[in-house]
């Protein structure tokens, strides 16, 4: 058996592109999340074991809040509210990593937070169909 040797990710110069725009400045936290729901129905019968999975996707993001510039994260989430923007990408390293293709339905980021701190907001995109990809080259 043999031994793999991890290079673990260092999560710090990303890409994220919403449309066609990077805010990966404006992410503190990024994730593509499966979200898997595994149905099973056992009979009484020891072979009678069956199971079906189901995975989709999302974008988290936790993200400073900015309603004062008009290209901000807050207000692209906001004006492009319940459309679906095609070929969004996250790429962890904007090096040689991998990319990861999708689609995101855009729903809109919290408004407001905490007293004398930055405002933030979490969010949850939902991703159409699955992600695509791109191994580093």
């Amino acid at each position: 058996m043999a031994t793999v040797t991890p290079t673990p990710l260092y999560f710090k110069d990303a890409i994220i592109t919403i449309g066609t725009d990077d805010y990966a400045a404006a992410v503190s936290s990024g994730a593509l999340t499966p979200n898997v729901s595994v149905a099973r129905f056992t009979g009484l019968k020891p072979t009678a074991d069956y199971k079906d999975i189901d995975i989709d996707w999302s974008l988290d993001l936790t993200f400073a809040q900015d309603w004062a510039s008009t290209d901000s994260l807050s207000n692209k989430l906001w004006t492009a509210q319940g459309t679906v923007l095609e070929d969004c990408t996250i790429k962890p390293q904007s090096g040689a990593g991998p990319t990861f293709t999708v689609d995101l339905l855009i729903v809109p980021g919290a408004v407001g937070g905490t007293s004398r701190s930055h405002a933030t907001a979490t969010v949850s995109l939902p991703v159409v169909g699955q992600p695509a990809f791109s191994a580093p080259a």
